[in-house]
């Protein structure tokens, strides 16, 4: 894929730039050397490549000004359009604001003006930023880098200044783990991506598991390792707990509960009392009955008779049939009083009797129960029992909890020790891709190392190789020409620095040229701090590169920054390769057509 055009819907402020199929510059010119107020640094080349990135779908960040000066840019539709692989034309329709909005059209040929498109004219319209990316991703057909998507690569040939710090990882990975980008750069380099995904992925399924037997065995307060040490103190434990059964089973208190109280036996008293007090009523009741029983009439009719006759008197006749009559009515009263009584005292006894049974089984509860207290040194030894035998059955819940969970944490390491296993296997697949001859990889260090040899008169070594932790390593060495094991310190400034991840970039898209691949590059301010003679090489290595392996490569410089000849003159770029001229006179020569923001 290269880059075709890229345009705004407010042409006057941002007016279109037409890349060439080759070598583009992007150059910003000092008009006005003498005024020390203004600066070529500040005139948007920089900015060009956050454009383009927006263009190609990146996401923004809340100190992108497009997000951060909505007021400046909200309004903005950029249009970028990319040539592909297969000869079609993409335009990708991207609006600063609004969600599902971005459109899509594809077509055979290039060129078109696509501002003013109505909505039917796109392929694809009311799009996220999700989808245009899956659709966008399927017609430019990077098949050379699946299964990854196109977005993954774009910031290797998008460079920004921030992108130079390191060859391999830029700025985009830099927050990230090695996994977000090492697979991606092995599968670049012609080695099995997805063998070091994989291994990545084991890496954290790994630390997963080892996480979790970890959080397993802190709760068990055990290592698994010590499983037998908790499986004998089970054992252990259920005998010592089978011998506090077996004696407090031989202490015998009778039907007595041994949780008896001197409340108890005040209870039994009082209900002994009360019993007693009711027969002793119920007794005297009885006696009481009993001595009616024995009473009767006592008066004596002929007693009188005598009484009378010896005092003289006749007692008369009328008078003694009178007491007759009486005796006679208070025997047939007496005898159904005695009927009376007999069926009470029949009462009284059934009573009584209960009562006695009664108070018998009361008094001998109460005659146990004080037995128990009293013996206090064998409550006291049940009670010490009874606590032993809690203790130990928690104690041994507790064991056979943690077993449980011990339990847990084997699987666990069992499940780890297959990881690892399987790791171990896939590190050795990796190590041997490293030792087995790999053309890719082996083009890929003969190219960089030329190119940089061609800019930097050094040689320079490309090598990987698997660390200590299985992960693949990518380093890169310049070397003395005398001897090829001592390495030079060029690469350690930044301008060569600068250097090198142009050369690797440029090595990448001419090996893999022939396949669906990235077919530019965009690099800002190499130029900057570097050798005047290492810039004309630079600039030579570029146009060749362009010309004879049909790569795009879209450069920018400031004036300052321009390579010179032997005269000390400064060599300007053609204007066929000038695709954009900013400069410091006004706010015309801004990328923007605007005020500073």
């Amino acid at each position: 894929m290269k880059l075709s055009a890229l345009y705004a819907n407010d042409a006057d402020v941002f007016p279109p730039i037409l890349f060439a199929n080759g070598f583009n510059v992007v150059f910003a010119q000092v008009r006005e050397p003498k005024r020390s107020t203004l600066d070529s640094h500040n005139l948007g080349k920089t900015f060009l490549a956050s454009v383009l990135n927006f263009a190609l779908l990146a996401d923004l960040d809340g100190d992108h000004p497009f997000k951060a000066l909505p007021e400046t840019f909200g309004h903005f539709v950029f249009f970028l359009e990319v040539h592909t692989n297969s000869g079609r034309f993409i335009t990708i329709r991207r609006p600063v604001t609004g969600r599902a909005a971005i459109s899509i059209h594809v077509g055979a040929n290039g060129g078109d003006d696509l501002r003013e498109s109505s909505d039917e004219f796109w392929t694809y319209r009311n799009l996220s930023l999700h989808k245009a990316r899956e659709i966008l991703d399927a017609d430019l057909n990077l098949d050379a880098i699946s299964p990854y998507d196109f977005r993954k690569g774009i910031g290797y040939f998008l460079r920004k200044q921030s992108d130079y710090a390191e060859i391999f990882r830029i700025t985009k990975f830099a927050r990230g783990k090695d996994r977000d980008w090492k697979p991606f750069m092995a599968k670049l380099l012609g080695f099995d991506g997805d063998l070091v995904e994989r291994k990545y992925g084991l890496d954290t399924t790994l630390d997963e598991l080892k996480r979790q037997k970890q959080l397993f065995e802190s709760e068990a307060e055990f290592r698994s390792a010590e499983y037998d040490e908790i499986r004998g103190l089970i054992d252990l434990r259920a005998r010592a707990l089978e011998k506090l059964n077996s004696e407090a089973s031989s202490l015998d208190f009778g039907a007595v509960d041994a949780r008896v109280s001197s409340d108890t036996v005040s209870q039994l008293e009082r209900e002994i009392a009360s019993m007693n007090e009711r027969r002793y009523v119920l007794e005297y009741e009885t006696s009481e009955i009993e001595v009616a029983g024995e009473s009767s009439i006592g008066f004596d009719l002929e007693r009188v008779n005598r009484v009378f006759a010896e005092a003289g008197v006749e007692f008369p006749n009328q008078l003694a049939r009178t007491y007759e009559d009486l005796i006679a009515f208070n025997r047939s009263l007496s005898a159904e009083r005695s009927q009376r009584l007999r069926a009470r005292l029949r009462e009284i006894q059934a009573e009584l009797t209960r009562l006695n049974l009664s108070l018998a089984e009361l008094n001998q509860n109460r005659d146990r129960a004080l037995t128990l207290l009293k013996s206090s040194s064998m409550l006291e030894k049940l009670r010490l029992l009874q606590s032993q035998i809690v203790g130990a059955e928690r104690e041994l819940a507790e064991l056979r909890a943690k077993q449980t969970v011990l339990n847990r944490a084997a699987d666990v390491q069992g499940r780890i020790t297959e990881s690892e296993a399987d790791l171990g296997r896939i590190v050795e697949e990796i190590r041997k891709q490293i030792r087995t001859e790999n053309r890719t990889f082996d083009e890929i260090r003969r190219t960089f190392s030329e190119f940089v040899e061609e800019v930097l008169s050094v040689q320079a070594l490309l090598s990987v190789e698997v660390n200590d932790w299985g992960n693949l390593e990518f380093r890169v060495r310049t070397l003395d020409f005398a001897r090829a094991k001592r390495e030079t310190h060029e690469a350690a400034g930044m301008s060569y620095q600068k250097i090198l991840c142009a050369c690797f970039d440029l090595a990448l898209l001419t090996v893999h040229q022939d396949e669906g691949f990235y077919r530019f590059a965009y690099h800002d301010g190499i130029f900057e701090g570097l050798d005047n003679r290492k810039k004309r090489n630079l600039v030579g290595l570029l146009r060749r590169v362009c010309t004879d392996f049909q790569i795009q490569h879209i450069l920018t410089v400031i004036d300052s920054d321009l390579p010179r000849d032997e005269a000390d003159a400064k060599l300007f770029f053609t204007q066929e390769e000038i695709v954009r001229e900013l400069h410091d006179r006004g706010d015309d020569g801004r990328l923007f057509r605007m005020a500073k923001f």
